[in-house]
């Protein structure tokens, strides 16, 4: 237990060490002011987590071994760019005083969102990272990339999908090298703090865009216990980090669309790149995300669709250069039929018990309710893209459809989480008219 304990204090160093060099280069995508305090914690986080990722390639590259001395010196080049290319202007003031949430229902609503991380911390935590996908693929990874000090080599075996992005084995075998060793018990440390990091965005991002503190707090806490993502399965797989890149990649989107929030195409730059580097799908988003921007964006189409979709390639055209074009293992073009869309969906919905129809139910009216917001229309839009993708991929597989949906579509989909809750909390500003 003490060398556990002494694992995690140095991971919790790790992560605050780099937190706080997220937040220095945050200045580069938000204006100063406590306006946005909330998101630039959360956007800090992920800022960290991919400089830590960032890190071992670059070190490799130079024929130098990862570790504090290259990090530091890359941690400087960043701050020193950031700090120069700082968001100017006026402080942004926060939000309006009264639209503060009640004293006990703030503390209520707080203190479910702290119990909300507090059991997640609770179920990562209780053993090392054990999850399928983490011991064969992500895991497996970022050990390999620790032991060997060096990217991993091809061929690979066809378990481990070495069609895959490698940003969350980097971060792994990053941590491990600021560490000094591997330690898949404390190391799921990481994944709390993803959540943290997702809640604090989507509150801020609400608050800032003039939903209330109840219905900002209410969100943050139902997404703290939104289990389905937040479990010891997905714990040390793709779907958390994930999920707080997807909330990124939205906000920032409907931020750049809107024209009016500064740093927001940086904002959206910097969440494509992310995603993509962080599963495959993360590339069909950025997409998606420039599609909609180029139909829904107005006259800011172009800027909005230009920072959406082309880090993304350049993170994609980074592992081609690496790995080569490798096919899909699981996936087979030339299957598609209409015939097995439907066996997808039908598969989808035998899996559904009463309470997950209830919930959807739930979900349909929330939307219908909630006032028209174009920041929420456009997160509905990119999750409805992504819940499309998710059901008729299984088309593709080459075990059928019933088998991709069976082991893998409840937590894919789960990843749309944060990003669906944003979407329809934002309908809910004081003085939007609601209705059918």
């Amino acid at each position: 237990m003490t060398a556990f304990v002494g694992s995690l204090l140095r991971i919790a160093a790790v992560l605050a060490v780099a937190s706080g060099i997220g937040w220095l280069a945050s200045a580069a995508l938000f204006p100063a002011g406590a306006r946005h305090r909330a998101e630039r914690v959360g956007w800090s986080y992920a800022i960290g987590a991919g400089l830590v990722a960032a890190m071992v390639p670059l070190a490799l590259l130079v024929h130098v071994r990862p570790g504090w001395v290259p990090f530091l010196v890359l941690a400087a080049v960043l701050v020193t760019v950031s700090v120069r290319l700082r968001v100017r202007g006026a402080p942004e003031a926060g939000p309006p005083a009264d639209a503060a949430p009640s004293g006990i229902l703030k503390l209520a609503l707080q203190a479910l969102i702290a119990l909300g991380i507090a059991l997640y911390a609770l179920r990562a935590l209780t053993e090392p990272m054990w999850s399928n996908d983490f011991v064969a693929i992500w895991g497996l990874k970022g050990k390999t990339i620790f032991g060997s000090g060096a990217l991993p080599g091809l061929p690979q075996p066809n378990f481990s999908h070495p069609e895959y992005p490698l940003g969350l084995p980097l971060l792994y075998a990053g941590v491990a090298f600021l560490t000094g060793r591997w330690d898949d018990h404390a190391m799921a440390l990481l994944f709390p703090a993803f959540q943290a990091a997702t809640l604090l965005v989507a509150f801020g991002w609400l608050r800032r865009r003039g939903v209330s503190g109840e219905v900002a707090l209410l969100a943050a806490a139902i997404l703290a216990c939104f289990e389905p993502l937040y479990s010891a399965f997905l714990t040390g797989m793709a779907e958390v980090p994930l999920s707080l890149g997807l909330l990124l990649f939205g906000t920032a989107l409907a931020d750049a669309l809107d024209g009016e929030r500064a740093g927001a195409l940086r904002r959206l730059a910097l969440g494509s790149a992310l995603i993509a580097a962080t599963k495959n799908e993360g590339l069909f988003f950025a997409a998606a995300g420039c599609l909609i921007a180029l139909a829904f964006g107005g006259s800011r189409r172009w800027k909005a669709a230009l920072a959406a979709l082309p880090t993304a390639l350049l993170v994609h055209g980074l592992h081609l250069a690496w790995r080569g074009r490798l096919p899909l293992r699981d996936f087979e073009f030339g299957l598609f039929s209409v015939e097995r869309v439907w066996d997808s969906l039908a598969a989808a919905g035998g899996m559904l018990g009463l309470s997950a129809w209830a919930g959807l139910a739930l979900l349909v009216v929330l939307i219908a309710l909630g006032g028209r917001v174009p920041a929420g229309n456009r997160l509905l839009l990119l999750s409805a893209c992504g819940l499309a993708a998710y059901l008729i991929v299984p088309a593709f597989a080459v075990r059928g459809p019933a088998w991709l949906v069976e082991t893998t579509l409840l937590r894919t989909t789960s990843a749309l989480g944060p990003l669906l809750a944003a979407a329809i909390a934002v309908r809910y500003r004081p003085g939007l008219a609601r209705g059918i």
